[in-house]
């Protein structure tokens, strides 16, 4: 790709200064500390993703010569290099934040990897009662080559000598192996990792060898692996043999807890065919992930519970649909409850009025009262027509199960349209009520993920507006039947429509802007990297656009630039709660528009995938969201402010504002 004309953060480097911000959040002394250790683990996990994918990508690039500069005018190479100096620092940083919290939670007496003479008899009994019968130590030779090593293991490489001859052997900690062991004793609380364990017990296992050193090591490979659709005759059985190559994936980085010896740098690097800048010292803990499913009985040490909630007035059962009829709703979850929209398909599985129901799944978790529902809708007579995602980044076996099951039951399951991922959040429930069809539509910006409702920010749109609901009945014809409805105009939809419905909305707030009257944009999304819409965003600026960006991760746009984007603004609100919404306003000359949709501003939402975009027209519903979006930029308590190409914590303010908090506190 040649030079941009205007400038662009790369998106690799984006992406972790992203990281960086939730990272952070374990150095915050307002959090409790069990959640600033999680904070820790989820920044660890996302940093597994981003070696297993962009980082993996970027390396295919520089494999096959690839030089030409992206927009923000770096080579793949140089991408590299850069990537790879931000995660040392990260990496320091990570383990800074870890000692110190480790101290803190020495004060509430939780200690970890301790060595106690108390918990010395409990160390042996799990050694040797769970570890041990686990492992099985492999000492390199002839006969006994370099193992396989899956995807996210790791292991200990053992230095050792007998009768003045040295050896290499590897333990290979298993994965279903627990990673973490607790015990307690004297009112205190002591965690060991299970690497920890093994390390302490090395003398033990190799009895007869002279133990010179030893490595703690984890890898991570590649696990984006292109899945070839065209002429595929059977998607799912596609699926399960491309989920079984990605365990073999090549290995895009090592971690080793300690500076390696050139000896060990070289087995490293031949064993597992990589260049020595892919071997990163961690120095602390190989695997902070381990600590995310920690519990403790101390519930002084977590987020203060808090109850989600059904709105006054709405029924939760069968009446539902009565008050459906008149009234569209938006929730707001976590704040409003999302088992409202279970309940919603369950009561329709069993409603003698429901003839039909109509589902998209992207991201379910694996107990899924949704998909009992479904099960039960079809068990029961309901024609039932679901759409799967097989490719949903992650998910795809816990998706190919779900398919299995509901064809099973009956369900008629589509796997959607062959090169585009579904990624659009939609039900429809279609009821004869005294011989009339009336159809219920539910629009979401997040997944029908119970688990996750509950930990990530989204917008549900429930209405039964006719002309609504034809369109999302068209959206299913398009999903299952390839038919597009050429008159889209309460839905827009990408590929096709949602990049051009939004520049168009741009332009007419250009458009006022030139004539001189108020022009004001808001989006809020969780990543904005397409190059059409940022170059259309710094020509708004340019014109006197007012633009507030809500952007929690990647963002590819510089603010305040003079000249180009001085009227922009860009936050990035990292909390307790994942942002994971979609909203934009356009101010209209007056006449407010506010839009939700599945759709991020990233190339691959407005080309690759079937996202939708729709306006909420309702004036009550308009307002709720604008509401969201103003108490959003108001927040200094979990707010970062990109100034060009770098982020400052915002503490502006004269009194604290913290928009999740409120959320809790104020009933929506």
């Amino acid at each position: 790709m040649s030079k941009s004309p205007y400038p662009y953060i790369n998106r690799e480097l984006s992406w972790l200064f992203f990281n960086q911000r939730v990272l952070e959040m374990s150095n915050n002394r307002d959090i409790p500390l069990l959640e600033r250790l999680k904070f820790i683990s989820i920044f660890s996990n996302n940093l597994d993703e981003f070696f297993m994918v962009r980082v993996a990508g970027v390396i295919d690039q520089i494999e096959l010569g690839y030089e030409q500069k992206d927009p923000s005018r770096d080579t793949p190479k140089e991408i590299f290099n850069k990537i790879r100096e931000i995660v040392e620092d990260l990496t320091i940083l990570q383990n800074r934040y870890f000692l110190q919290l480790a101290k803190e939670l020495k004060d509430v007496d939780i200690e970890i990897n301790k060595l106690k003479d108390a918990n010395s008899e409990y160390l042996d009994l799990v050694f040797n009662k769970v570890i041990l019968p686990s492992i099985s130590p492999i000492t390199i030779s002839s006969g006994n080559p370099f193992p396989f090593i899956a995807n996210k293991r790791s292991g200990i490489l053992v230095c050792m000598r007998k009768d003045n001859i040295d050896f290499y052997s590897l333990i290979i900690i298993p994965d279903n192996l627990k990673k973490l062991f607790v015990t307690n004793y004297q009112n205190k609380t002591f965690v060991y990792t299970t690497d920890f364990i093994i390390s302490h017990k090395l003398n033990e296992i190799y009895n007869s060898y002279d133990i010179n050193d030893f490595y703690i090591f984890r890898i991570t490979r590649d696990a984006d692996l292109s899945i070839e659709e065209e002429g595929a005759e059977d998607l799912l059985e596609l699926i399960e043999t491309w989920l079984y190559k990605r365990r073999k994936g090549n290995v895009v980085r090592v971690q080793i807890n300690k500076i390696p010896t050139d000896n060990i740098k070289n087995f490293l690097i031949n064993n597992f065919d990589i260049p020595p800048e892919f071997i990163y010292v961690t120095s602390g803990v190989i695997d902070y992930t381990a600590f995310f499913n920690f519990k403790s009985a101390n519930e002084e040490l977590y987020f203060k519970p808090f109850e989600s909630y059904i709105p006054n007035k709405i029924p939760t059962d069968v009446k539902i649909f009565d008050y459906l009829k008149k009234n569209e709703i938006i929730f707001y979850r976590p704040y409003n409850d999302f088992s409202f929209i279970s309940n919603l398909i369950d009561i329709a599985a069993s409603d003698p009025d429901t003839i039909s129901i109509k589902m998209t799944i992207y991201r379910v978790n694996n107990d899924s009262k949704i998909i009992d529902s479904l099960v039960k809708a079809a068990i029961n007579g309901k024609s039932v027509f679901v759409v799967v995602e097989l490719k949903a980044r992650f998910d795809e076996q816990v998706n190919v199960n779900f398919a299995k099951r509901l064809e099973d039951a009956g369900c008629i399951v589509s796997y959607g349209i062959p090169t585009l991922k579904i990624h659009s959040k939609n039900l429809l429930i279609i009821r004869n009520e005294n011989d009339e069809i009336r159809r219920y539509a539910h629009c979401s910006t997040g997944n029908y993920h119970e688990n996750t409702s509950k930990i990530y920010t989204d917008i549900d749109y429930i209405t039964s507006n006719e002309k609504f609901t034809f369109e999302v009945n068209g959206l299913f014809n398009f999903l299952m039947g390839y038919t597009d409805y050429v008159k889209w105009e309460k839905l827009f939809l990408a590929p096709n429509y949602l990049r051009d419905k939004l520049l168009q909305l741009i332009d007419n707030e250009i458009k006022n802007a030139k004539k001189g009257d108020e022009a004001y944009i808001i989006i809020k999304v969780n990543s904005l990297i397409d190059k059409a819409l940022i170059k259309k965003l710094y020509e708004a600026s340019k014109e006197g656009v007012k633009i507030d960006l809500i952007v929690r991760g990647i963002c590819g746009i510089m603010p305040k630039i003079k000249g180009l984007s001085d009227s922009v603004r860009v936050v990035s609100i990292i909390g307790r709660f994942l942002e994971h919404t979609r909203i934009f306003y356009f101010h209209n000359n007056g006449d407010i528009r506010l839009f939700i949709a599945s759709a991020d501003f990233m190339e691959r939402n407005m080309d690759r995938r079937v996202e939708y975009l729709t306006e909420i027209e309702n004036k009550t519903l308009k307002m709720k969201l604008l509401n969201i979006l103003k108490k959003q930029l108001s927040d200094n308590v979990n707010s970062w402010e990109l100034i060009k190409d770098k982020y400052y914590k915002v503490t502006k303010g004269k009194s604290k504002i913290d928009s999740q908090s409120h959320f809790i506190n104020h009933r929506f």
